[in-house]
């Protein structure tokens, strides 16, 4: 038999060449805390001498074989979370991150003291803008959630299908390829268009763990190599096209390395529908968002 106390010595070590020796501790206190279901203060509390279970050491050893591959915590977890809500995560859905809460962050500042929005939210991956939106908004929020990775899909509708049901807001999947989109309208234009779509030049991959790159997919994470912007130019033809209301509101996560060839290209794209365009610096300083206007009829 195994206590808390053994587990949590030898797990550290078995992943201590993956991480460093605070975050590889963090990691197998979370796997604890999960298993045992059990919160942070209660696992502080416990008596470490606890012998584990044969079942709960059984599911806490294939957690720490999965983790000791490589494969990022958040999918050995099932569930990641964003924003102070709980989004599940999968293999072939990428991971949230910081700089995308940021994101919302900024979006729901700016957006305050509005009535009902009438979004789109494009390459909605896990869905975890909705879904963070929808906690923040409640019923006021209608949100059109565009997909275009069959891999990605379930989990967003699951993740959506949980956020509708507790929130009050009104949030739909669609399976389509952004670029398939000029050739119609929809219904209505949207307020707000939203998007956190690949942007990472192929060859930044060298500055990447394998963490990322051997589990997180792709297509999600790299632009092509002869246009890196080339999602950022089709969201804005989008705009410029109808699909965004007069005085409606663009928001997107962008690679600070073309931060400013984007804001050129949209203002371009845009032309005489654009009211007031600019980057936003993340917390680090880099700049890292992209905020647009269109003008009001």
């Amino acid at each position: 038999m195994t206590t808390i106390r053994e587990f949590q010595q030898s797990a550290s070590q078995r992943i201590a060449s993956l991480y460093e020796a605070s975050e590889a501790q963090a990691i197998v206190r979370i796997l604890l805390e999960e298993c045992l279901q059990i919160s942070h203060t209660s696992l502080l509390m416990i008596d470490k001498d606890t012998l584990l279970s044969a079942q709960i050491l059984a599911t806490l050893e294939g957690q720490l074989s999965r983790l000791a591959e490589g494969e990022p915590l958040q999918y050995v977890l099932g569930y990641t979370y964003f924003y102070g809500v709980r989004i599940e995560v999968a293999p072939g859905v990428l991971i949230p991150r910081p700089e995308t809460e940021e994101l919302v962050e900024l979006i729901v500042e700016r957006e305050q003291g509005q009535e009902r929005r009438r979004l789109l939210d494009v390459g909605t991956g896990s869905g975890c803008i909705p879904c963070a939106l929808a906690s923040a908004w409640g019923s006021r929020l209608v949100a059109d959630c565009m997909e275009y990775s069959s891999k990605a899909l379930p989990t967003a509708r699951r993740n959506l299908e949980d956020y509708q049901r507790t929130s009050g807001a009104e949030l739909s999947l669609i399976h389509r390829d952004l670029f398939s989109c000029l050739d119609d309208s929809p219904e209505q234009p949207y307020d707000l268009i939203v998007s956190n779509p690949p942007y990472i030049h192929p060859e930044e991959a060298k500055e990447m763990t394998s963490q990322i790159l051997g589990y997180e997919p792709s297509t999600a994470l790299f632009a092509p190599e002869h246009n890196p912007i080339i999602y950022y130019e089709e969201i804005a033809r989008l705009a410029s096209s109808g699909w965004l209301a007069s005085g409606g509101h663009l928001y997107m996560e962008l690679n600070p390395v073309y931060a400013e060839q984007t804001l050129d290209s949209i203002s371009t794209i845009l032309g005489s529908r654009l009211e007031h365009i600019e980057l936003v610096n993340d917390l680090s300083g880099k700049k890292r968002f992209l905020c647009v206007k269109t003008k009001p009829l």
